[in-house]
Order: C-alpha cells, then sequence, then structure tokens
C-alpha cells in the first residue's frame, strides 16, 4: 500500500508542472518565442525581413550606390563605435569613389531578433578592385550590426567590424 501511495504521488510530483505549463497562456512561456502568434508580433522585425535588408543592402555596395547605400543607416548611426553619419558618409565615399569595382560576400550569418531591435553577426569578404593600379584588394573580417525600426523601416544604429590582417 505504501508503495502505491509513493508511485502516484511521485507522478503527481512529475505531472504538475506539465499541467501547470499547459494551464499558463502561452506569452508566459518563453521558450519558444516563435512559438505563439502574439509574441512573435510584438518581435521588431522578422528573419525574413531581416535578409530582405541584407540583400538589398549588399546589392547596393555592391552596385556602389552611395546615396542607395547610406539609405540603410540611421540618422543616429555609429561605426565602429567612433564614427557618426558624417564620417561614415565621408569613408563610404572615398571608398566607393577608389573602387573600380566591389563584391561583398557574407557567411555563417546570425540573426537574433528581439522586440526593440535586430543583432546581426556574420563574417565578411569584400574583394575591391582599386580605380587606379588595377590592383585587387582583400578585406574579410567579422563584422556586427544593430537594426532597429525608423518609420516602419529597418535603420542600422550600429556598425561594427574589423579587418583581419592578410599575409
Amino acid at each position: 500500500m505504501k508503495t502505491i501511495l509513493f508511485i502516484i504521488l511521485m507522478i503527481n510530483v512529475l505531472l504538475f508542472p506539465l499541467q501547470v505549463k499547459a494551464d499558463m497562456p502561452s506569452q508566459l512561456v518563453a521558450s519558444d518565442l516563435s512559438a505563439s502568434p502574439s509574441s512573435a508580433s510584438r518581435l521588431i522585425a522578422t528573419e525574413q525581413e531581416v535578409r530582405q535588408f541584407f540583400d538589398n543592402y549588399i546589392e547596393r555596395y555592391t552596385r556602389k550606390d552611395f546615396d542607395g547605400f547610406l539609405w540603410f543607416f540611421s540618422l543616429k548611426a555609429i561605426q565602429n563605435q567612433k564614427d557618426g553619419l558624417q564620417g561614415i558618409k565621408e569613408i563610404y565615399s572615398n571608398f566607393f569613389d577608389q573602387s573600380q569595382t566591389l563584391q561583398c560576400h557574407m557567411e555563417d550569418k546570425k540573426i537574433e531578433i528581439y522586440e526593440n531591435g535586430v543583432e546581426v553577426k556574420a563574417r565578411y569578404q569584400i574583394e575591391q578592385i582599386v580605380k587606379k593600379s588595377g590592383e585587387r584588394k582583400v578585406w574579410r573580417g567579422r563584422i556586427r550590426w544593430v537594426l532597429i525600426k525608423e518609420d516602419g523601416t529597418l535603420k542600422i544604429l550600429s556598425i561594427d567590424y574589423r579587418h583581419e590582417k592578410t599575409p
């Protein structure tokens, strides 16, 4: 008899958390935000929106479309924790002007979407053909973006990268 009571008690102890979890509102169960439509709608963007943002970003970068490329940046944007929007304009204007062609590739893109922002980390490789010399330069390293929404549109709030030294 004691054994049967012990078994019943253990079953209740083991099943009680499952019953409580089943009775809880879905927004309180934070194990999988994408499982609940109500919690997913609070995220700033979908993964598809973020991927489309970067497809457009890379396309404008590769075309050296200066104005189109700058459109992706917030007015409050910071690059490498020091350059504001004016500095960003000067850096990319000079780089685009010096480049005959640019090719940009990203690998290992990791996207984390939150209620108030998006963090994206990746490895980049930029192949540049310099206008004056025809020299081919390769820039590669790690990069991190923080995106926010301004007027319903994703914008870059910060971008941090570091070129790796090449032999």
